[in-house]
């Protein structure tokens, strides 16, 4: 007993499997690599903290050239910004001791610059303990 199917019928269910495989295919990929709205909400974003201001930095470089940088402080917490600004000036010490520390190819590359902003958290958080969550520069500007 043979059972005939002809050419139209096989062609038209060979098309309605492919795209109901691309749809369940697309619906398990969307739902693995593209979070829903629920998941993105329920990822928490951390707050900023307080941003104290810090005036212009002039600084010669060692080995020669020089740097002009303006940045700001963020604090960890609400406290931390008063705490900031009452040891503004030993902060602004320590800021111009390490800038001026460095030389010009640790400030040319955006790898340098990272490693100094990692170098002033952990020097100005010597100065403030714990309290100086990050260091944010509004111009950088070096010249050899």
């Amino acid at each position: 007993m043979k059972i005939r199917i002809s050419k139209r019928f096989l062609a038209f269910f060979l098309v309605f499997l492919l795209g109901a495989g691309t749809g369940v295919g697309g619906m398990v990929l969307k739902n693995t690599f593209l979070p829903s709205d629920q998941q993105a909400a329920s990822k928490k974003i951390e707050p900023i903290g307080p941003l104290v201001e810090m005036e212009e930095f002039l600084v010669n470089l060692d080995g020669g050239g020089m740097l002009k940088t303006e940045l700001a402080i963020e604090g960890k917490n609400s406290k931390s910004e008063s705490k900031i600004k009452d040891r503004e000036i030993f902060l602004r010490d320590r800021i111009l001791d390490v800038l001026s520390s460095k030389g010009i190819a640790d400030v040319r590359s955006p790898e340098g610059r990272e490693k100094l902003k990692e170098d002033l958290i952990k020097n100005l958080n010597e100065v403030c303990p714990d309290e100086i969550n990050d260091v944010l520069f509004h111009s950088f500007i070096y010249t050899i």
